[in-house]
């Protein structure tokens, strides 16, 4: 039996689960039988979606809790499959279940009365004091593997579209360190890039193929925004030292708070390459390294896991982060400036 221990081993493979039922679900709903009992297929395809999403649902949380999921989560699950399932009918099987209206009647409550529970619940995390509100709001709206995923999603589109000029993100109490001073040259030119390709390839395309240049025309928008939310917060999101240890910090792409008691030695980080799995700023070459304590195991999915002694990042003045650090690792208790 897989223990409680073993969960962050197995928890990819459980929450993936589902997919391939769903999948086998789907191609029997595009054969003949399916097509000779279209309303009994239907109901089939519903029933597949919406159970096996919210059984992996319950079987994970149970070996990552040690309790079932609250009812609010499993009727999440069971909404979404749902709506996924109604959305991956094909026409004739979705004009029969159409024809059925007391499951049209069943499914609508269902799903609206989970929004209406949700949105509620979410209206009221709003409304409380804190911080990590946005993604614990979206739990009550979708399950919570999906939670986390939602909620980065939104913040990064709040970041690219409305927060224009704004200060960096710096707690009181911390002292902040930039790293993007060499990095803007390099992501205005892309953004640059990106905007030209997005004109060129509407030109072109829309004199022969206006819908492929409309679609490329959407893609094309969305990795601007995308990008845009990227480079914005490689200026928003500064390395931090904070009064609890090294808040490592690299845009969107990393946020890692590193205790001081965990730290063993700082320094330069000459010879390491910007590509090593030690190296939080994947787009420069650090010059900054944290020797850890305890050497750090790290999982990767279908991958052998990696032990990382040391992590690796940048800074612009790295000499000036360095015996700031050096300071806190001799005083812990020292106010920072």
């Amino acid at each position: 039996m897989t223990s409680r221990a073993h969960f962050p081993a197995v928890a990819p493979f459980l929450r993936l689960a589902p997919l391939p039922i769903i999948a086998a679900a789907s191609l029997a709903i595009r054969t003949p039988w399916a097509a000779a009992h279209a309303g009994l297929a239907a109901l089939l395809f519903l029933w597949i979606t919406a159970d096996s999403l919210a059984t992996g649902l319950i079987v994970a949380e149970r070996m990552r809790l040690g309790r079932s999921p609250a009812a609010r989560v499993v009727l999440a699950a069971i909404a979404l499959g749902l709506v996924s399932g109604v959305l991956g009918l094909t026409p004739p099987l979705r004009s029969a279940l159409v024809d059925m209206p007391w499951v049209v009647t069943v499914g609508t409550a269902l799903v609206g009365g989970h929004l209406l529970y949700g949105v509620a619940g979410a209206w009221t995390v709003l409304r409380r004091p804190g911080v990590a509100k946005l993604e614990a709001a979206v739990a009550c709206l979708v399950p919570p593997p999906l939670a986390q995923f939602v909620a980065k999603e939104l913040a990064l589109l709040h970041l690219a579209l409305f927060r224009w000029r704004s200060p960096p993100d710096v707690p009181p109490g911390c002292q902040a360190y930039s790293y993007h001073r060499d990095l803007m040259p390099l992501m205005g030119g892309l953004l640059a890039a990106q905007v030209m390709e997005i004109v060129v390839v509407d030109v072109a395309l829309g004199i022969h193929h206006r819908t492929a240049a409309l679609v490329l025309f959407a893609v094309g928008d969305i990795g601007f925004i995308y990008l845009l939310g990227l480079t914005k917060s490689l200026r928003l999101h500064p390395v931090l030292l904070t009064p609890q240890g090294v808040r490592i910090r690299f845009g969107l792409l990393a946020d890692r708070l590193i205790p001081y008691d965990a730290i063993a030695h700082v320094g330069t980080a000459d010879g390491l390459e910007r590509r090593g799995p030690e190296n939080l700023s994947r787009l420069v070459v650090p010059n900054v390294t944290l020797t850890l304590a305890v050497p750090e195991a790290r999982r990767r999915f279908l991958r052998p896991a990696l032990t990382l002694t040391r992590l690796a990042f940048a800074v612009d003045e790295p000499r000036e982060f360095i015996g700031a650090v050096r300071e806190r690792l001799a005083d812990p208790q020292k106010p920072l400036e």
